[in-house]
C-alpha cells in the first residue's frame, strides 16, 4: 500500500502554462499548437487572448473559437512557429493573407507579407517590361559572286569565329585572321578563299544550329555576273 509520503515524493512535474497545448477552432478548421507559439508576439491579438489579457469564446468541445479564415490560418500559425514566412510558389491569396495578419495584429507578419507583395509587383513589372520591349534581331548575310567565285559573309567578328565552315576554310590556307581587324568592319564582309570551295548546305546548317533563320533570298546582276544573297537573322536577348 502506497503511503501519503510516497505519493508526495512521486508527484508529476509541474507544466507551465505557456508549455501547454491548446486547440483552436478557426472558422471551422481545427488546429492544435503550444500556447507558447501563440504567445510568440505578445502584442498581437493572439498574444493577448492566450495570455489571459483578452477573453476568448469556447466551442462545445472546449476549443478556443476564432472568427478567422480557417484555411489561411495555417500560414499564420506556421509564421508563429518559425518566425519565417513560407508560402507556396503559386500562392494567389496574398491580399487576403495580409488582411488576416492585420486582423491578428501580427505586425511582423504584416511587414513580411507587404515586402513580398512589393517584390512580386516589381517582378511582374520587370517581366512586362521585357515582354513589351522591342524585339531586337541581329543579321548575317551570305553572298556569292558568280563572276569571281567569291563567297562573302557579312557578320560580327564574334559570330564569324563560331562558324566552323569559316574557320576551316581559313585554316586550309594557314590563315590566322584577327577577326574585325584584318578584314575590316562588319559591313565590309569576310571574303573566303576560292582555293577551298564552300559547302553551302553545311554553312546553312551551322547557322541554323546557332539560332539563325533564313529571312530572304535574292539574286541580281545577270547569269554570269550575278550575285546571290541569303539573309539570316536571329533574336537577341533584351538586356
Amino acid at each position: 500500500m502506497t503511503t501519503i509520503s510516497e505519493m508526495e515524493s512521486q508527484q508529476l512535474p509541474v507544466v507551465r502554462m505557456e508549455d501547454e497545448f491548446v486547440s483552436l477552432n478557426v472558422g471551422g478548421h481545427i488546429y492544435t499548437t503550444a500556447r507558447s507559439t501563440l504567445l510568440r508576439y505578445p502584442d498581437s491579438m493572439l498574444g493577448s487572448m492566450f495570455s489571459g489579457r483578452m477573453s476568448t469564446n469556447i466551442d462545445d468541445e472546449g476549443r478556443s473559437l476564432i472568427d478567422g479564415d480557417g484555411q489561411l490560418f495555417r500560414y499564420v500559425l506556421n509564421f508563429l512557429r518559425r518566425s519565417e514566412l513560407i508560402l507556396p510558389k503559386d500562392f494567389a491569396e496574398l491580399d487576403m493573407l495580409i488582411a488576416e495578419a492585420d486582423y491578428y495584429q501580427i505586425a511582423e507578419l504584416v511587414g513580411a507579407l507587404r515586402d513580398l507583395k512589393e517584390e512580386k509587383i516589381a517582378s511582374e513589372e520587370e517581366a512586362k517590361r521585357k515582354r513589351d520591349a522591342p524585339k531586337i534581331r541581329e543579321f548575317l548575310e551570305v553572298e556569292f559572286e558568280c563572276a569571281n567565285g567569291h563567297w562573302i559573309i557579312f557578320a560580327r567578328a564574334e559570330i564569324l569565329k563560331k562558324i566552323a565552315t569559316v574557320t576551316d576554310s581559313l585554316q586550309y590556307l594557314n590563315i590566322r585572321p584577327q577577326f574585325g581587324r584584318k578584314f575590316g568592319p562588319e559591313e565590309n564582309g569576310l571574303i573566303l578563299p576560292r582555293e577551298m570551295p564552300l559547302n553551302r548546305l553545311k554553312l546553312f546548317r551551322e547557322l541554323t544550329q546557332m539560332g539563325f533563320e533564313l529571312q530572304a533570298v535574292a539574286s541580281s546582276g545577270g547569269d554570269e555576273r550575278s550575285t546571290d544573297r541569303w539573309v539570316f537573322s536571329r533574336p537577341v536577348k533584351n538586356p
